[in-house]
């Protein structure tokens, strides 16, 4: 069975119609929803096997819950032998507790299947829904409150969203990311690198525009400078001498100071394909790109990132 691309320029709305939607679900267990939103779109008969499809999104949601803004949550799975992307929705008035105990709960939820081998296709579709939100902020809560499914399907199509022709660096960056300000003292960076377990972090400037990056290996070459790396006998620094001095001036040091500059990390701009994400991590070394435009720091894509999103979406 061929797949079939998604065409360029296609609405949202094109891709599911009023008898994939679901309104006013009532307070059901996650699986029972994902149960029902997949049997809506078996009614198809476009899903090869209902049961392994049901059981792939199972297994997708247990490898994290994707919520797309406040009250809404897109699981997603990759189907083999399905030739094109498919979207059930399904709305709760009173909001369901979708991804977990004690998490917010969740008004829209939007399933997406894609076939095995086409791993932009949900980047692309999850695109179109972002700027669908971006639209109506409020969208999960004004769904939420329509009764009738075709009134559902509505509000997408005269939202007029499209898809875009290929997934970029914007469709799967994080938007909700760590950084640093250039007047953080080196004391917060420390302790972000020790409460995040991360070792890089965007720093930006009072127009939230990118001007370095804090890492753990610069911070490391400030506590030891060339010329120790370069001495066979290490005793005069056996107690830590040179971090003690690092940590005496921590709380008045500006990471600004002590920042990568341009030359030494990677970025690229919020419309590159996604793919040339991957070859500048490859090129470059590194586990992280920051996505930026012009030079407003927009978002950040982690090499995790890159294979959870494209190699298990």
């Amino acid at each position: 069975m061929a797949t079939q691309t998604v065409d360029k320029g296609i609405k949202l709305s094109a891709l599911f119609g009023a008898e994939h939607v679901a309104c006013w679900l009532s307070a059901q267990s996650r699986e029972d929803i994902l149960r029902r939103l997949v049997d809506l779109l078996a009614a198809t008969g476009d899903i090869p096997d209902v049961e392994e499809a049901y059981q792939r999104v199972l297994a997708r949601e247990k490898l994290g819950c994707t919520t797309l803004a406040p009250g809404i949550a897109v699981p997603h799975a990759r189907i083999e032998g399905l030739n094109r992307l498919h979207i059930a929705l399904g709305t709760s008035r009173e909001g369901i507790e979708f991804c977990g105990h004690g998490s917010a709960p969740v008004k829209l939820v939007v399933l997406i299947l894609t076939p095995a081998d086409d791993p932009g296709g949900y980047l692309q579709a999850q695109a179109a829904l972002a700027r669908a939100c971006n639209q109506e902020p409020d969208l999960a809560e004004k769904l939420s409150g329509l009764e009738a499914p075709r009134e559902v399907w509505k509000v997408f199509d005269s939202n007029g969203n499209t898809l875009t022709d290929y997934a970029s660096a914007a469709d799967m960056m994080n938007r909700d990311f760590p950084r640093l300000h250039t007047s953080d003292p080196l004391r917060k960076g420390i302790d972000e690198f020790c409460r995040l377990g991360i070792g890089e972090l965007p720093v930006i400037d009072d127009d939230d525009d990118l001007v370095g990056v804090f890492s753990e290996e610069e911070l490391l070459r400030v506590c030891l400078p060339d010329y120790i790396l370069w001495m066979e006998d290490l005793s005069p620094i056996l107690h830590f001498e040179p971090f003690m001095e690092v940590l005496k001036a921590e709380a008045d040091t500006p990471v600004a100071e002590i920042m990568l500059l341009g030359g030494n990390y990677a970025t690229v701009s919020a419309d590159a394909p996604a793919a040339q994400v991957a070859k500048v991590m490859l090129k470059r070394e590194v586990r992280q790109v920051l996505v930026v435009r012009g030079r407003k720091l927009l978002g950040v894509v982690t090499m995790q990132d890159f294979i959870n999103k494209i190699m298990r979406a």
